[in-house]
């Protein structure tokens, strides 16, 4: 699929008529949001760096004039007034990750009318979704209130593709590292993961699953407890780390039930009280709720403040700026 016939067809009959008509005058044109829901009083502004290079490698070919031709049931020499267009306009946006309010732009080009008409719809693609992702992951990191976060979003978003966005969105505003191999690759975030409830079912028992994964990852381990019942498995894990001197580094992972609505806090009291008594208090507790988690002490309820000032920090990574956030944007 080329980006440039990744457009609405509107876009695209509109440019037709506007370059037959000589109309090529500059026009302008902002991406924002007019309103915002009810609690939502901001929006982290992503997608400008994708779309900047979008923009930087926009030219209508011959291929995209015949696609374009046969959407619209017509020779392709009707469209030949669109070969050769690429984008040589103006843009302005604030920077990837600033926060926004409503009606405040996040982007604007300026250029002349036909270019800027037929960049418009792959624009607000882009824009919108990763905005939406990248708002929606700074609030969980607020509610997270320092416990570091990972995405496992590459399983639940529209497509691969989707994923690559999210995991990069995530590590954006503060997540401390992704599910999603070819993005920790391509963008230098921390990879994190360990095993499915799947695995410990292939076992003959829990502790089997357990040993056998130490056995193949001997370094720090986090094992998955709510298999089957949860209070046993913690105690199994506790056990396993303490017969292969693992405490150091090793979690144990809760992944079963609505955690974020436990009466007793994501962590249930009895899974942190089995925890404590098996003297393995100090590994930490990821747990997943929705599509995120986060993780802590158990030995602490997290609704107390004494947890949150002993949670440790979330690992950021530092993104280099671009530098033609106000400048024109030529193709190449």
């Amino acid at each position: 699929m080329s980006e440039v016939t990744a457009t609405d067809l509107y876009e695209v009959t509109m440019a037709l008529s506007y370059l037959r008509e000589d109309m090529r005058a500059p026009a302008a044109f902002s991406l924002f949001v007019r309103d915002l829901p009810p609690g939502r009083g901001f929006l982290v502004a992503a997608g400008l760096e994708p779309a900047l290079d979008h923009l930087a490698r926009f030219r209508v070919s011959r291929a995209d004039v015949e696609e374009f031709a046969n959407a619209l049931r017509r020779p392709a020499a009707d469209l030949e007034p669109l070969r050769g267009l690429r984008f040589d306009g103006e843009v302005r946006a604030v920077p990837e990750g600033r926060l926004v309010l409503a009606g405040e732009p996040l982007l604007e080009v300026t250029a002349p009318l036909p270019q800027a008409q037929l960049v418009e719809t792959h624009l607000l693609s882009l824009l919108c979704h990763q905005t939406a992702v990248a708002s929606k992951a700074a609030r969980c990191v607020l509610a997270a209130d320092g416990r570091p976060l990972v995405d496992f979003s590459l399983r639940r978003t529209h497509g691969p593709g989707a994923g690559m966005q999210a995991a990069r969105l995530c590590a954006l505003v503060g997540f401390a590292g992704t599910s999603n191999v070819a993005a920790a690759c391509r963008y230098g975030i921390p990879a994190a993961g360990t095993m499915a409830h799947s695995y410990v079912e292939c076992f003959p028992s829990e502790e089997r699953a357990f040993r056998a994964f130490a056995r193949t990852h001997p370094g720090p381990v986090t094992f998955l407890v709510d298999t089957y019942d949860t209070g046993r498995g913690v105690a199994t894990a506790a056990r396993v780390f303490a017969d292969l001197g693992l405490a150091g580094g090793c979690a144990i992972r809760l992944d079963s039930g609505d955690l974020g609505r436990s009466p007793a806090g994501p962590v249930p009291r009895s899974t942190r009280r089995v925890w404590r008594t098996s003297g393995s208090s100090r590994a930490a507790v990821w747990t997943s709720t929705g599509w995120t988690g986060w993780c802590g002490r158990a030995r602490r309820s997290t609704r107390t403040p004494s947890a949150r000032r002993s949670a440790r920090p979330p690992t950021r990574r530092t993104w280099t700026p671009r530098t033609s956030w106000s400048s024109t944007t030529a193709g190449p």
